[in-house]
């Protein structure tokens, strides 16, 4: 918390000071008149003074948000509400809290702020003794992305307004709006078999969750399932036995290059819809019971290090995810050649490797091509119209490019120019 001292625009050290002398001066003189205007500047200058070094003492101000991870197009519900707690009542008390620019308040204006990319939302109200007052709003998410509520100010003061407090507290709420999850048709894939017949790409492993009987211990064997048991039974070391499943490996790997030259700019439409078929594909295939993990070149809100979630199964994997795509920004942090490179490498042979891009390069169908030669099964997503080079054993699909509609986005494309002749 960062406290401000007294201020006011009214008294200053010119009428306390004056003030006084005139006190003075008029018993000095007896001059009744003169001496009750003084008295009664002062007395109302330091009465005011007093008021406003105490008005937020023992004042909270509190903020309560629905939810802090939803969809995009969601509404939250936040409850503001300022509790005194004293005896001393406040004719007035103002609140600014900062709110990103990228959400908007039903019914509610918001102010013009001097920090990039934030509004103020002003709450003004008088608070009695051990008083609260409460506010409730509508907050709507339309856009993608991390954002964040906070900090804020509270100013209030005396009766008169002839003294202000002010105090900032760096009350911070931060809201998660994950991409939109739309149905495989929308892509533009096949619902039943989005990733094609992945019969040939089952791996046998062991389930060490469900043992299903016991048999002699073999020198592979791990130490680690040894049933005592059963081996003190019949004397002899037993392993248990698991019952096979099976597991699928899926890499989903982003391109958030929109054009080859970096200083060319950004194309966000082409970016959002990039990023809306990557969830979309990690809901339906996680559901699916793969084995899913996500890559991204892009920055990660707060950070300046690009997305990388290993390979895994289930909601927790899912909603970490959709928080990693919540937090990417579309710009390139790596690249993305390198990227699949180094993570591709990680999957075992027969493994799914899906790319989502919105561009391809020379390098990049390179870089297919080899993944290809080392016998994975590659999926190319193209996220509009791109050419793309005929390689055996890729399989294509061209997803739209307006995945995330028409937003009244002034950001839908953003281009950077800069002085390259050195």
């Amino acid at each position: 918390m960062e406290q401000h001292r007294v201020r006011s625009y009214f008294f200053n050290s010119v009428w306390i000071y004056g003030s006084a002398i005139m006190l003075l001066l008029g018993m000095a003189l007896r001059q009744p008149a003169l001496s009750i205007l003084a008295f009664t500047t002062l007395l109302t200058a330091g009465g005011s003074k007093l008021w406003s070094r105490h008005a937020l003492n023992h004042v909270v101000y509190r903020r309560h948000l629905s939810n802090t991870r939803i969809f995009r197009g969601e509404t939250i519900e936040m409850t503001a509400e300022i509790v005194n707690r004293k005896w001393l009542p406040l004719p007035w008390i103002e609140v600014e809290d900062q709110v990103s620019d990228r959400i908007r308040l039903r019914d509610q204006e918001l102010l013009p702020s001097n920090r990039p990319g934030t509004t103020i939302l002003r709450l003004t109200t008088s608070v009695r003794w051990f008083e609260r007052v409460t506010w409730a709003f509508q907050l709507d998410c339309p856009h993608r992305g991390a954002f964040v509520i906070g900090p804020l100010s509270l100013r209030s003061g005396d009766l008169f307004g002839f003294f202000s407090e002010q105090q900032r507290f760096e009350n911070v709420d931060q809201i998660l709006v994950y991409p939109r999850i739309v149905p495989l048709e929308d892509l533009g894939l096949p619902p039943r078999h989005p990733l094609g017949d992945s019969r040939a790409q089952q791996q046998i492993i062991a389930d060490p969750t469900r043992t299903i009987g016991v048999r002699e211990y073999r020198p592979e064997d791990s130490f680690r399932f040894i049933n005592w048991k059963a081996t003190a039974k019949l004397q002899k070391t037993q392993v248990k036995v698991f019952e096979p499943t099976v597991s699928l490996q899926l890499g989903i790997f982003l391109n958030l290059d929109t054009f080859e030259r970096p200083w060319e700019g950004i194309d966000y439409s082409r970016a959002e819809s990039a990023i809306t078929a990557a969830a979309s594909l990690a809901s339906h295939s996680i559901e699916a019971r793969y084995l899913v993990g996500m890559y991204a070149n892009g920055v990660l809100s707060g950070s300046d290090q690009s997305l990388r979630i290993r390979p895994g199964l289930g909601p927790d994997q899912l909603t970490s995810i959709l928080e990693g795509l919540a937090k990417l920004t579309p710009l390139a942090a790596t690249n993305f050649q390198r990227l699949l490179q180094d993570e591709a490498s990680r999957f075992p042979w027969g493994s799914t490797i899906v790319i989502v891009s919105a561009l391809m390069t020379e390098p990049l169908a390179q870089m297919i091509e080899e993944l290809l030669n080392s016998r994975h099964h590659i999926i190319l997503l193209c996220v509009g119209q791109m050419d793309v080079p005929p390689l055996p054993g890729l399989i294509i699909h061209r997803i739209p490019d307006d995945l995330v509609g028409h937003e009244g986005d002034e950001r839908s494309r953003y281009v950077r120019l800069i002085d390259v002749r050195g």
